[in-house]
């Protein structure tokens, strides 16, 4: 079983909030994808959310996953979706 290790506020989640939007671009590339995934993980659980998300290819993909579900849906929607996110 993996240890949880508890979310420290960094730099840029003090910062976050300072723009009117927050906007996430994820590229193409098939192990980008897990790693966009956890990304958008450990942004949701310091409770940050974008309001514009885009992506290509995987990313496309990853996109359509968090935009599509409600905000409390969204990590695991990702996690559901074969080789990404693995609960943990």
């Amino acid at each position: 079983m993996a240890k949880a290790y508890p979310v420290v506020p960094s730099l840029a989640a003090s910062n976050w909030g300072k723009f009117d939007h927050t906007v996430m671009v994820f590229q193409g590339s098939g192990a980008l994808g897990a790693y966009q995934a956890g990304i958008y993980a450990g942004l949701a659980e310091a409770g940050v959310a974008p309001d514009w998300i885009a992506g290509v290819s995987i990313g496309a993909i990853n996109a359509a996953l968090i935009a599509g579900n409600p905000p409390e849906r969204r990590v695991a929607r990702l996690r559901e979706f074969p080789g990404f996110l693995h609960p943990g």
